[in-house]
């Protein structure tokens, strides 16, 4: 039984990328393509030589207007951490700035030469036509991430990141409290 369970659920991540082994590949709505290692079915976390893409969530709040908070946990290693993370969705077609800050120097440790750096997000309308929940609304099984890491030296590092997140049942049980937004003023004031 838990073999058929296995295999249903490589089967199901197969169809939103290629499964090639432990891993799998995934493509952003810009058509940039990367792959992740897999771990129990679940993609692994994007890495480089400096950081870590150690988690990413979010929280939502429906008691009045509904939003979504998103959050992001990033450990950096050998005591080079950067000094500024931008991160976006690109999950759709057009990415879209999610947060972006300063990274201050005195971050808490995270073992041996190693720290954590916590980044929250502004909260998020959810609501059709809104850029920030637009993926919300899709039918991909997963939120893609791009994180952009810039050191004092210049230099620059991308970390691409998937997360499962079906947010169908979410969206059909907030029903017609999901305003609809009309995106025409946001495009004309980014074209400016």
């Amino acid at each position: 039984m838990r073999r058929a369970g296995l295999l249903a659920m490589l089967l199901a991540l197969g169809s939103t990328g290629t499964v090639l082994g432990a891993e799998q590949e995934f493509t952003t709505g810009d058509g940039t393509r990367f792959v992740l290692s897999l771990k129990d079915g679940i993609p692994g976390r994007a890495e480089t030589e400096r950081a870590i893409f150690e988690s990413a969530g979010f929280s939502t709040d429906t008691a009045a207007a509904p939003t979504i908070t998103d959050r992001f946990d990033f450990l950096f290693k050998g005591g080079n951490q950067p000094v500024r993370v931008r991160v976006e969705d690109v999950t759709l077609p057009g990415p879209v700035l999610l947060a972006e800050a300063i990274v201050p120097e005195d971050l808490p440790g995270a073992g041996f030469r190693r720290s954590r750096f916590v980044l929250q997000a502004p909260p998020c309308p959810i609501a059709r036509g809104e850029p920030c929940s637009a993926w919300m609304f899709g039918t991909q099984p997963n939120r893609l991430y791009r994180a952009t890491l810039v050191f004092a030296d210049g230099g620059t590092e991308t970390l691409l990141q998937a997360e499962p997140y079906v947010m169908s049942a979410f969206v059909a049980r907030l029903g017609d409290r999901i305003p609809t937004r009309d995106d025409a003023p946001a495009r004309t004031a980014q074209s400016q």
